[in-house]
């Protein structure tokens, strides 16, 4: 059974290198949802998404594009440039690659 919290992860625990994050404060819809948390990517050095974390509420709704993903062997730069609708969760995803691939959309100092 799910609840208000939810921890979602698609990790193979042998390897880990770079990993980028998007915090889902600055999102829109966990705005509009009342909800914080986080996408955390895990990356090879210079290779593909290995790893995705999902910490917050609905974002099993995610486990689908982090799944085709790591399965994929895709890069941060091609996950970068595909359309993650504004506002949703899953722009999150879109702005953890973003910024992993070195074009993050929004800095954060």
């Amino acid at each position: 059974m799910f609840r208000h919290r939810r921890v979602q992860k698609t990790l193979p625990p042998h390897r880990q290198r770079d990993s980028g994050a998007d915090n889902l404060g600055g999102n829109g819809k966990s705005q509009i949802l009342a909800t914080a948390g986080c996408i955390k990517l895990v990356q090879l050095t210079d290779g593909p998404v290995i790893g995705i974390h999902m910490v917050g509420s609905r974002l099993g709704e995610q486990v689908g594009e982090a799944q085709l993903i790591v399965n994929w062997e895709a890069h941060p730069t091609d996950v970068a440039s595909l359309i993650h609708a504004h506002p949703t969760q899953n722009e999150a995803m879109g702005e953890a690659h973003l910024a992993l691939a070195g074009k993050p959309l929004h800095a954060h100092a």
